[in-house]
């Protein structure tokens, strides 16, 4: 029997409505933050990013775009990218968004939240109690749903959790 023409199952790595493990990163400037400190106060979207990619980049600016309807929902935004904290600060200069670019060098918040050896890029979208909502693991950055698409998401999940 051959499987060379099967479709590929969609990789589902976390449990939904379970919460999500907690994590401890250092950001472009310097600071930490982690899942918990959102917890009870803000949903989350979480994106895992190719630093190298210019898609990342487009995917950014897009968000930054609509920083002020995350904003309204009560919904924060990490990018948490494959690179050291001294590495993403020029991208964070050059960008200027109003979230922060996190660095997962190790890849070991990548491996406890995706399950995945290889890096590739992926969606998670947090209820307001750290609870897993949406998401999506892909190859790549292109891959992943446009800024409006998380946004709406993530009014959902908001939605969802305010009722």
């Amino acid at each position: 029997m051959s499987h060379e023409n099967q479709p590929l199952p969609l990789r589902q790595p976390l449990p939904y409505n379970r919460l999500t493990p907690d994590f401890r990163l250092q950001s472009a400037s310097g600071a930490f933050y982690s899942r918990e400190q959102f917890r009870g106060r803000h949903g989350l979207v979480l994106l895992f990013l190719p630093q190298a990619e210019p898609a990342s980049v487009a995917l950014l600016a897009q968000i930054k775009a609509l920083w002020a309807e995350f904003l309204e929902i009560n919904a924060r935004v990490l990018a948490i990218f494959d690179a050291e904290p001294e590495a993403l600060a020029p991208l964070a200069q050059t960008l200027d968004v109003p979230f922060p670019l996190l660095a997962d060098a190790d890849g070991r918040v990548w491996r406890h939240y995706t399950g995945e050896p290889t890096r590739g890029a992926a969606l998670f979208i947090l209820d307001t109690y750290g609870a897993l909502s949406a998401q999506r693991l892909v190859e790549s950055a292109a891959e992943l749903p446009e800024a409006d698409e998380m946004l709406e998401l993530a009014r959902y999940t908001q939605y969802r959790c305010s009722v």
